[in-house]
């Protein structure tokens, strides 16, 4: 990328804040993490809106030179945006994962998380307008040949480029060759332009869907360790119940053997006292 156009090229880095003074070592470096996802979110912005910038240079550019280089410079900084997306993407989900358990952390990737959603949604509204442009623009020249087209006529030879006999018709007509030539170009360069439009915003939903769904994935994980901690609550729970279970039986057990040995003690009294009676009794009669 020239210097001509590149974000950057009055900031080219970002001093990120260090967090210091804390005890916590881990969370000083998840902040860290933080202030570094948070400067690459300022690049991507900036970058959003030299992009934008361009494409409205664009659109209005009659000079071929200077359209061809704009092409260039634009094709650069998508390139450039793509990679940033990806970057982001991947820096984002590490923090919400070690955010997990920490409400202070959780609060701090979900802010930039929030923020990325809020960027591409931008970026997205940005390429909507720019694809809209394009498309009147195309219609325009293509109505140059043929000014009574239909509206369907007119979109096909767009999206399709189903029209092209009307330009081949007006090739054959001397009169006509040179602007049909050029409308013909202008068209095919205005199809090729929207094709890429529509594969940057295709990428741009996918990427706002992926970016959504972290959340619900790290409720997910949240949700399961829930789970886990239920789970090991319940089995605690059966386990006192278990416990308890065996502490009734082992108090029923002592009370019957309790029982035995009282009934034990009287049959041997009993059988004590009738014996002591009939020697008794015995001795008596000699």
């Amino acid at each position: 990328m020239s210097n001509q156009y590149n974000p950057y090229e009055q900031n080219q880095s970002y001093e990120l804040p260090s967090y210091k003074g804390g005890n916590n070592d881990d969370f000083v470096k998840f902040m860290n993490e933080i202030a570094d996802i948070n400067a690459n979110l300022d690049n991507y912005e900036e970058l959003v809106k030299i992009i934008e910038q361009k494409q409205t240079q664009l659109v209005n550019e009659v000079n071929p030179d200077q359209e061809n280089s704009l092409k260039r410079q634009l094709d650069s900084l998508i390139s450039e945006s793509s990679s940033l997306q990806l970057s982001l993407k991947s820096k984002i989900k590490n923090a919400q994962q070690l955010a997990i358990g920490d409400s202070a952390k959780v609060g701090q990737a979900e802010t930039s998380r929030q923020r990325f959603l809020q960027a591409i949604q931008d970026y997205r509204i940005i390429e909507s307008n720019y694809r809209e442009q394009q498309r009147v623009q195309a219609e325009r020249q293509y109505r140059v040949v043929k000014p009574d087209a239909s509206p369907e006529e007119v979109r096909d030879a767009i999206d399709d480029l189903g029209g092209q006999q009307v330009f081949s018709t007006a090739l054959l007509n001397a009169n006509r060759r040179g602007e049909a030539k050029t409308a013909l170009q202008e068209v095919q360069s205005r199809h090729r332009e929207l094709q890429r439009l529509e594969k940057t915003m295709a990428e741009l939903t996918q990427l706002f869907h992926d970016m959504e769904e972290m959340v619900v994935e790290q409720d997910q994980h949240v949700q399961e360790t829930e789970n886990l901690v239920d789970t090991a609550q319940q089995d605690i729970e059966k386990a006192v119940g278990h416990t308890d279970k065996a502490l009734t039986s082992a108090k029923k057990a002592r009370r019957k053997k309790c029982i035995c040995f009282w009934i034990c003690v009287l049959i041997i009294c009993i059988l004590a006292l009738i014996l002591g009676l009939g020697f008794g009794v015995g001795n008596w009669g000699r």
